[in-house]
């Protein structure tokens, strides 16, 4: 039972939706099966106690049908009489929490009943839901474009006005055409972030047009949820054009509150991403701007999800701002949004970063200390950490140490598979940082040819610091 999809539905309610639950199923409305009560109760149970009951069929069996033989049949009707149940338990939970597809379907309801009185008096109350939020996304649109739909439909029906269904079209026809046009740009965006393959050209045709049309008719520019995505597009796809980037952020800080917080995160990302691979690619004024750009989703909230700050994104941060030799708000910012990770991560990614930070400010026997005692369970960090004490030893001469360091260095990385891949750039930065360390400081035409063959080596970690060793050599 525990790998059934039933009891793995049930296993990830709360308490409280446990009791929501077990209340719907008692429902007669809902349920005319009686064993299936005792059959919730007993999962129930079973997931908040875990182990502590047997999880087989027979079990369960023995429970709901008391002193019947087994019949494995009846058992897996049984099972799949409440997963139904189940599922449009959590379909209903899910109406109860977009409260404008509820109150449209009441609408709905009342207009195919003929009760037309009724039902202009609950449109009127969805319309004035929707216009309560402050967000003008693409669900905003859509929302409007249902609504008016309901509208059309019920003086199409009626055959009453047809000058009212002349003020209802054009208002349709226009949220149907935000809705799409922002969500065909923003799917151009999703395909260019993922790049798992090539956007096919059937697909890609609309995103053509849509962009032409923007581009020729500024009245579509007008709706914060196009300009956005449009900018984001051209940022994605323009990537020697500044211009569009600066839109892009702009336009993001100034319309912070069109968005709900998980979709104005994605945003986020998109710039995020952005000014990484600018970065990368030599740009340097792109680091600076990566910066303010976490700052400024800092301020938004939008790196929490459920109350969390993901862990890579907690070290992401942090190493932005040291890179900008920001250090007092680096140190502001690990100490006051440490409480937002993961628990059982919490004291790595602390830890880690507080590292991180002493080695940026120069005080060696601070991040030793850290680093000297504690082994990280998560393999990126650890390899990270190894990394910064290989630097330090560097700094601080201690050959003996940096020796034996090499040696353990390569036996972690030869132990632990998972590091795959990026095997290759780390032996080669033991490798080139041993050479560096045998090397004859005065064999000048031994030192340019180091120089070149890490010059010419792909996969190499710390590539720029070892660069930069080796040329100190040659002076």
């Amino acid at each position: 039972m525990k790998n059934s999809q039933l009891y793995l539905i049930i296993s990830q309610l709360g308490t409280i939706e446990h009791r929501s639950l077990a209340q719907f199923v008692r429902s007669p409305y809902h349920n005319r099966r009686p064993e299936l009560i005792t059959f919730c109760n007993l999962l129930i149970k079973s997931a908040q106690t875990k182990d502590q009951i047997p999880n087989t069929r027979e079990y369960y069996f023995r429970k709901i049908f008391p002193g019947q033989p087994y019949d494995d049949k009846k058992m897996r009707y049984t099972i799949s009489f409440l997963n139904k149940l189940v599922k449009k338990f959590l379909a209903i939970e899910q109406l109860k929490d977009d409260p404008i597809s509820e109150q449209r379907l009441i609408a709905k309801a009342f207009r195919k009943k003929g009760l037309a009185n009724i039902y202009e008096k609950e449109i009127q109350n969805c319309l004035k839901l929707l216009e309560k939020k402050s967000f003008r996304n693409a669900q905003y649109y859509l929302d409007n474009y249902l609504i008016g739909y309901e509208d059309y439909e019920a003086f199409y029906k009626r055959k009453k006005s047809t000058s009212k269904i002349g003020e209802i079209l054009p208002k349709i026809n226009q949220s149907a055409d935000i809705y799409l046009m922002a969500t065909t740009l923003k799917l151009g965006c999703m395909w260019l972030s993922f790049r798992i393959q090539e956007q096919p050209q059937q697909y890609k045709s609309l995103l053509l047009q849509t962009l032409d049309l923007i581009e020729e008719q500024a009245y579509y520019r007008q709706f914060p949820v196009i300009e956005l995505y449009y900018y984001a597009y051209r940022m994605l796809t323009s990537a020697q054009d500044d211009s569009y980037f600066g839109s892009f952020k702009s336009l993001i800080e100034q319309h912070q509150l069109t968005f709900p917080l998980e979709e104005l995160s994605e945003l986020y990302v998109l710039a995020i991403n952005h000014c990484i691979k600018q970065a990368n690619l030599g740009n340097q004024s792109y680091k600076k701007e990566l910066f303010e750009i976490y700052k400024k989703g800092l301020e938004a909230d939008v790196f929490l999800n459920n109350g969390q700050m993901n862990s890579v994104t907690y070290i992401n941060i942090a190493q932005s701002g040291l890179i900008q030799e920001a250090y007092d708000w680096v140190l502001a910012f690990i100490e006051k949004n440490k409480v937002f990770l993961k628990s059982s991560l919490r004291k790595e990614y602390y830890l880690f970063n507080l590292a991180s930070y002493y080695n940026k400010k120069g005080n060696y026997d601070q991040v030793m200390e850290i680093l000297r005692t504690m082994t990280f369970d998560e393999t990126m960090l650890e390899l990270a950490a190894r990394r910064m004490l290989l630097k330090i030893y560097f700094e601080l001469n201690e050959m003996d140490a940096l020796y034996s360091f090499f040696d353990s260095f390569k036996n972690y990385i030869y132990r632990h598979k998972e590091v795959g891949y990026g095997k290759d750039n780390y032996l080669n930065l033991i490798k080139y940082a041993k050479k560096i360390t045998d090397i004859n400081p005065r064999d000048q035409k031994a030192i340019a040819r180091l120089k070149e063959e890490i010059s010419q080596t792909q996969a190499i970690a710390e590539k720029a610091w070892l660069l930069e060793r080796v040329s100190l050599l040659s002076k």
